[in-house]
Formats: structure tokens, C-alpha cells, sequence
């Protein structure tokens, strides 16, 4: 199979997936938030923060110098195995006694007891990380895809049926827990019918890899920080109640990207590590994904930018009817956002991600300072605003630091990959927008289904009759991995 059919293929079932939790997500979220109040999801959002920052040190970018390495020794694997393990413990041990402190410094004495509860899961996810990637190296997503499904059953099924009896912030807690044991049981399972368990440990077998983790692991450390500095301001310079809100917010505008990253960087890195060395080639795959992950990213976030207001009136209390306006502003983040993931497939193969760590201190130090400044000011708005700032920074400034770091002369091809999808997207915002603009109906339900509608068909209706031949491609492999029979329909008059 060709690698681009390959991708596409990797594509498909991450996506899967990807659509699949959405959804889940999306509809636990609304729960939570009619179960819990505020206050308590405040306490879920700082808990699930702090265990996605320490989650780093578990994997340390082993994973992603398993996936570079198409040539790898059981000796290597066994002994990057033994230190994804010997991470996993020192976080537990790290995570579990600074609890108080954690607790403390956002004035929460119950947060404590949340992350307690969520660090045992350190223990047990190394045993499954190690065989993840090496079917992400082997572009063997569907097994992949089953597991992720799984797992977001088992937490939904979990989270909700615990907040129904107790309405207490520990069931999400309880549930991040066992639905994260399931998942690295299920890998781990899938391992030892591959090969055999060994936690044979030798140091210049692993040597090699650990220069190239170290970059990656402190890119992540800092992105995650970077990220999470807004939540933890507002838990500081306002309340719970207002992380929880932006937590609900940030759900459903970047999360719908940064659910489709892996997705598109699970895919794009194990395909352009194969051509890696060709940096022709690489240049065309760079453009051609840019392009495609965007075709998927900017009409879910400038749907979403248009549908909110219905969003929220439909689904939420009036107590959450704030995070309207936070929703708009994160989804113009997340469009900036979603440039990201090529260009960190292409640090990775290229083994720059060092120019991503100076960005990222870089960013890091603007963005405290930015979100201080008009948090003190202007409260949670300020905050959001401050991302959104530095984000378009980090947008603009890749291209020249990042992206000509590893490809020459891509310039005007770059800003044009970009422009088409963006092109493309328009329709839902001139559809959907004069439909929010001018609401037929009293009611918000109906008035969002008229969105959602109007901006599903004037995007399809677009991607059918457009004028682009990038764009004919991609509806050509897309509907391929759908149906032979669609892709021949689609295809007929876009020819």
C-alpha cells in the first residue's frame, strides 16, 4: 500500500476514534455540568491539569523515539521499557506527596484527595506505552482505535454513574483512574502475544535514544505549562467556579483540534519518518497535510465559532451562560492551534525540536506575563485574550524559526495551504452566520439544528464544487476510505 493510502488509512481510524470521544465528551460534559456544581467541576479541571502536566515524565518522549526508529533491538525496547517504569514509580511517589502542596497553593483542601486518587493510575500506564508505539510505528491504528473507544466508554460509564449517586468531584477522579488501567492493561495484553515481557535494563542501549526524548519531554513540559498557566491564573486571580467554566469552554472549541492532533500526528510522523532523508518529498507532504489537517480543523472550529451561542443556551444552566464568549475567542486559538501539528511531525523527523523548546520558553514567559496583566484587569476575558495573542505569535513566528529550520522556499506555497482550507470554511461562516444573526425560532434547540444543518451542507456543497485540485484530492482519498462507490459519485463532477 502506497504511504499516502497508508496514512489515509491511519487517518480514518484515529479519527474514528477521535469522533467517537467527541461525542462522549461532549455529552459527559453536559452531565457533569447539570450534576456538579461549579465550584466542584473547578475542582476536576485543576485535578485533571496538574495529572496531564506530571503525565509527561511517565512517557518522556520514549514513545515518540520508538516510532523514529524503524531498526530497534528487543535489548533497546526491554530497556526503555525498565525506564518507562522507573518513571512511572518517582512520579507516582513526586505526585502523591506533593498533593498537600498542590492542594494549597489554589486553596482547594479537597483537590488533594482527587489527585491521590488519579496518581496510582502512574503506576500502571507505563506497562501499556511502550506496545502504543509500536503500533503507531507500524501504522497499525485500528487496534489502536478500539482501545482508545474503550477506554472513553469505560470513563463516561464510570464518571457518570459515580456523580449520579455521590455528586461529588472524586468520581471523575475514580473514573480517570480505572478507565486508565483498563487502557494500559489492554496494550499490555496486546504485548505479551508479540513478544515477551523483559525488563532487562542496559544503558548503551538506551543511550541513544534518551538525547533525542530529552528534547521532546522538555517541548511537552513546556507546552503544557504554557498552556495550562491561563486555568491556573484564573483558579488564583478569580475562582474554581471560573476554571471550571473555561474547562467547559476550552472542551468544546480547542479540545475538538487537540483530540484530532494525535490523530494527524500518529499518522504524519511514522509517514514522514519514511521519507524523512528526501526532503523534496517531505516539502510536498508538508504542504499537502497542512492543508488536509485543516480541511478537517477550521470547519469544526468556525462551526463551532458561529454555533456556540445556541451550544450554550441548549445545554448548560444559566450559571455557565458566561463561557459563550470564551468559546468564540478559543475557537479562533484553536484555528492557529491546529497549524501546529505538521510542523511538529516535521521538528520530530528532522530531530529539531530543540527550535520548538527556545519558542516555547519564549512563548511561556509572554504568555504569564500577557495574562497577568489583563487577568488582573479584565478578569477571565483578559486571560482568554492573552492566549489568543500569543498564540497568533506562535503561529506567525513558526513558519520563519521552525519551519524554514528544516524546509527552504516554502513560503508563498505555505501561505496558500493554508489559505484554501480557510477559503473553503467560509461558506458555514456566511451560512450558519446569518441564521445565528437572525434566529428563525424562540427556542435554542431548533435554532441550533438549523446551524449545524445549513453549515454541514454549505461545506459539503463547497468541498463538492470547489475549485481547488488539493482539494478534489482529498475528497477523492477520503470518500476512497469511505466507499469506493462515493469516491466515484464525488469525483465525477469535480473532474
Amino acid at each position: 500500500m502506497e504511504l499516502k493510502n497508508k496514512t489515509m488509512q491511519a487517518v480514518k481510524w484515529n479519527f474514528l476514534a477521535t469522533a467517537l470521544g467527541t461525542v462522549v465528551g461532549i455529552v459527559q460534559l453536559w452531565a457533569l455540568s447539570h450534576i456538579l456544581a461549579p465550584a466542584q467541576y473547578g475542582i476536576i479541571s485543576v485535578a485533571l491539569m496538574v495529572v496531564t502536566f506530571f503525565n509527561i515524565f511517565i512517557d518522556f518522549g520514549i514513545s515518540n523515539a520508538i516510532i523514529r526508529r524503524q531498526n530497534i533491538t528487543e535489548l533497546e525496547l526491554s530497556s526503555l521499557y525498565a525506564i518507562n517504569v522507573g518513571l512511572g514509580v518517582a512520579t507516582f511517589l513526586a505526585v502523591y506527596f506533593s498533593s498537600p502542596l498542590i492542594a494549597t497553593f489554589f486553596k482547594s483542601p479537597e483537590l488533594e484527595f482527587q489527585i491521590r486518587i488519579m496518581s496510582f493510575l502512574f503506576l500502571m500506564a507505563p506497562f501499556g506505552q511502550q506496545q502504543r508505539a509500536i503500533l503507531a510505528r507500524d501504522m497499525r491504528f485500528n487496534f489502536i482505535a478500539i482501545a482508545t473507544i474503550v477506554t472513553l466508554l469505560t470513563n463516561f460509564i464510570v464518571v457518570v454513574g459515580l456523580a449520579l449517586l455521590y455528586q461529588k468531584a472524586w468520581a471523575a477522579s475514580v473514573a480517570f483512574l480505572v478507565s486508565g488501567a483498563v487502557n494500559a492493561a489492554i496494550f499490555f495484553i496486546h504485548s505479551l502475544r508479540e513478544r515477551k515481557f523483559s525488563l532487562r535494563f542496559s544503558w548503551p542501549a538506551a543511550k541513544p535514544h534518551i538525547r533525542y526524548s530529552l528534547q521532546l519531554v522538555s517541548d511537552s513540559m513546556i507546552n503544557v505549562v504554557s498552556i495550562n498557566t491561563y486555568p491556573a491564573l484564573m483558579a488564583r486571580l478569580v475562582s474554581l467556579s471560573a476554571i471550571g467554566g473555561y474547562n467547559i469552554a476550552n472542551s468544546i472549541s480547542i479540545m475538538l483540534i487537540e483530540r484530532l492532533k494525535p490523530v494527524l500526528t500518529q499518522a504524519l510522523f511514522p509517514a514522514f519518518a519514511k521519507i524523512q532523508n528526501d526532503d523534496s518529498r517531505l516539502a510536498t507532504n508538508f504542504l499537502l497535510v497542512t492543508t488536509y489537517g485543516s480541511l478537517v480543523n477550521f470547519p469544526l472550529l468556525v462551526g463551532m465559532f458561529v454555533a456556540s451561542s445556541s451550544i450554550v443556551a441548549t445545554f448548560f444552566n444559566a450559571e455557565w451562560q458566561f463561557i459563550d464568549s470564551l468559546v468564540k475567542i478559543l475557537c479562533l486559538v484553536g484555528i492557529f492551534r491546529s497549524l501546529d501539528v505538521p510542523v511538529i511531525s516535521l521538528l520530530l523527523v528532522k530531530a529539531k525540536m530543540y527550535l520548538n523548546v527556545r519558542m516555547g520558553i519564549v512563548k511561556l514567559v509572554t504568555g504569564v506575563a500577557l495574562a497577568y496583566l489583563l487577568g488582573t484587569r479584565y478578569g477571565i476575558t483578559g486571560i482568554v485574550c492573552s492566549f489568543l495573542i500569543v498564540q497568533i505569535g506562535n503561529t506567525v513566528l513558526g513558519y520563519f524559526v521552525l519551519v524554514r529550520a528544516c524546509l527552504q522556499g516554502l513560503g508563498r506555497a505555505y501561505i496558500k495551504a493554508v489559505l484554501i482550507p480557510l477559503a473553503q470554511a467560509l461558506p458555514i461562516l456566511l451560512v450558519s452566520g446569518l441564521i445565528t444573526l437572525y434566529p428563525p425560532s424562540a427556542h435554542p434547540s431548533v435554532n441550533l439544528a438549523l446551524v449545524v444543518g445549513a453549515g454541514v451542507l454549505a461545506y459539503l456543497l463547497g468541498l463538492y464544487f470547489s475549485p481547488f485540485a488539493v482539494v478534489r484530492e482529498f475528497v477523492g482519498l477520503a470518500s476512497r476510505n469511505v466507499s469506493p462507490r462515493l469516491e466515484t459519485l464525488l469525483l465525477r463532477r469535480a473532474k
